[in-house]
């Protein structure tokens, strides 16, 4: 049985249609022990994959090589590659489901077009950042206030290469949560726990906070 209904599927591939124009590169890592919703997570981009002929889905093992040139902490994992295969920071630790499941699509189209829905002074504050930075947003997928810290964190990476975003499913990435003291959702920790941020905040705001650790 699928997990998208047909007529959620039917209103995907024509947003794709209308919205897309380069292909988009997803790469989906699972593991064979320890991980709950791998095959959900899976079966979800498998599903999405197949409504746009500009969307490619390749899956690994957490245990290949490409999970290490990646970075990949856990799994499930989910990394966006542009149509010529670079990374673009966009990362899904977690299934994508419930409010997070509109982000992978808005995060699908975003990176299709290169046009992320960002002020130009934002995207200029952005591109000034010039060393490496993370930002971790621990999310639930029954947190409506979630998917907009996600959006940020995804869109920052999207316009500067040194930006990582990463959602995390703080359920599902337990001791991860509870290393950042996890107690309330969305939270956006930036490297490492340097500095961070509880609640939905604006891209500014983000960004506010990435200087004062770099």
């Amino acid at each position: 049985m699928p997990k998208i209904s047909e007529e959620e599927q039917n209103k995907i591939r024509n947003m794709f249609e209308e919205k897309m124009t380069e292909e988009v590169n997803i790469l989906f890592f699972e593991s064979d022990s320890g991980c709950d919703y791998c095959d959900d997570t899976k079966e979800i981009l498998g599903e999405i994959s197949s409504l746009h002929e500009n969307i490619n889905l390749s899956v690994y093992n957490i245990e290949d090589k490409e999970a290490e040139k990646y970075n990949i902490h856990g799994a499930p994992a989910t990394v966006f590659l542009d149509a010529e295969k670079n990374d673009l920071g966009v990362y899904f630790f977690g299934i994508p489901s419930g409010y997070e499941f509109n982000t992978l699509i808005e995060d699908i189209i975003d990176i299709s077009n290169m046009n992320p829905e960002l002020s130009d002074e934002v995207i200029s504050a952005a591109k000034e950042i010039d060393e490496e930075v993370n930002l971790q947003v621990f999310i639930t997928p029954t947190c409506p206030y979630c998917p907009r810290s996600v959006r940020v964190a995804h869109q920052l990476a999207m316009v500067n290469p040194k930006i990582r975003g990463e959602m995390i499913e703080a359920i599902e990435f337990q001791e991860l949560s509870n290393k950042y003291n996890v107690s309330g959702v969305p939270k956006t920790v930036i490297n490492q726990g340097k500095a961070e941020q509880v609640g939905a905040v604006p891209a500014k705001t983000i960004i506010d906070k990435i200087k004062e650790v770099i």
